[in-house]
Parts: C-alpha cells; sequence; structure tokens
C-alpha cells in the first residue's frame, strides 16, 4: 500500500506533462492557403517573399508539382489557355517566381506555371479571387507528350501554380487540360487540348 502511494503522484505528473505539452497549430496550412492566394495574384496583394534571384545549390533534378513557383507578378498576363496564363521555360528565366530559395534545378528540366489574375473567365467564378486554379499532377504518353492537368482547388488549401517537368520526348508537345470536364480551366477548343509548347 505503501509503495502504491507513493508512485501515485509520480504517474500522475506524468500523465499532467503529456497532456499540458504545447498544442500544434491548426491554422498554419489556412494561412498558407491564403496566402498563397494572394502570392499568385488571385487576391489583391502581390506578397514579399517571393523571389527570382537567390538561389540554393542542392542538386535538384526532382520533377513535379510546385506550390512555391509562379508567373512574375510584373508581367503583362495574356490568356493561353481558356481562363488561365501559362507560362513554360527555363527554370531562372525572370518570368518566374519562386516563394523563398530557387533550387538548382537540372538544367534540362523545364517550368511551367500557371495563374488566372487578370484573365477573363466565362464559366469560372465571377469573383476573380475566388477562382483557384491549381496543377494537380503532370502525365506522358508514349508519343513523348506531356499534359499540365489543372484542378480548382478547394478553399483554404495549397494551390499548386508550377511545375518542373522534363522537357517532351522527340517531337512530343506540352498541352494544359482540365482534370474535370466541368472545369472552365484549359477547355479543349474544337476538341483540341490547350498547346503551351
Amino acid at each position: 500500500m505503501i509503495a502504491i502511494t507513493k508512485r501515485a503522484p509520480l504517474a500522475l505528473a506524468a500523465t499532467l506533462l503529456f497532456a499540458c505539452g504545447p498544442a500544434k497549430s491548426q491554422d498554419k496550412g489556412a494561412w498558407e492557403a491564403r496566402e498563397g492566394s494572394n502570392f499568385v495574384g488571385n487576391g489583391e496583394g502581390t506578397g514579399s517573399n517571393w523571389s527570382g534571384t537567390t538561389e540554393r545549390s542542392i542538386g535538384f533534378s526532382w520533377v513535379g508539382v510546385r506550390p512555391d513557383l509562379g508567373i512574375n507578378p510584373s508581367r503583362p498576363r495574356t490568356q493561353t489557355c481558356s481562363c488561365l496564363s501559362v507560362e513554360v521555360g527555363s527554370p531562372s528565366d525572370g518570368k518566374f517566381v519562386w516563394r523563398g530559395a530557387r533550387p538548382d534545378i537540372e538544367s534540362a528540366n523545364l517550368a511551367v506555371a500557371i495563374s488566372s489574375a487578370g484573365i477573363d473567365c466565362p464559366g469560372g467564378a465571377s469573383n476573380a479571387g475566388d477562382r483557384r486554379p491549381s496543377i494537380s499532377g503532370v502525365f506522358r504518353n508514349d508519343k513523348g507528350d506531356v499534359f499540365v492537368e489543372i484542378e480548382e482547388a478547394y478553399e483554404d488549401r495549397p494551390i499548386a501554380t508550377g511545375a518542373i517537368i522534363a522537357p517532351p520526348d522527340g517531337r512530343g508537345n506540352i498541352y494544359v487540360r482540365p482534370r474535370l470536364k466541368t472545369l472552365p480551366y484549359a477547355r479543349p477548343s474544337a476538341g483540341n487540348l490547350c498547346r503551351v509548347k
């Protein structure tokens, strides 16, 4: 009985220590999504954390979707596909901006970035700030073509405004297409996908 009584306060203290530990912030993801929306020009601000000049050498050769790559907001926007401005080129080109340090990307790879800012969008949300086009994936076919797929990101979810891709094979092209036929972004015209390169 005495041994149990002496250990009880220790067990209680340990329980309280774990119960009162620091709580993980539940707001971080929402903040990043809202800030990201402004950074890509879908809101009123352009953000101050975008950079087109800072580099960090990390031997980056991975390809895929990136939320930290976007179209330089200082560039004039022209419609490339329905409801979208699309840029393709070298990741170090001034038409792109990076949130934070720009990684050292394999020179053969290409950057792709999208934005709906300043682009008319019939069939899209009437408030431009409510449009949240996001790259959901990048796919290839056996002909060497590359397909950049666009979805509508849910509210308070990160928006993927860019992607690093391996160039098309041979005579392959780069196309942008909507993930769902009901989306206004990059809708096919006369049955043809939006070709960007």
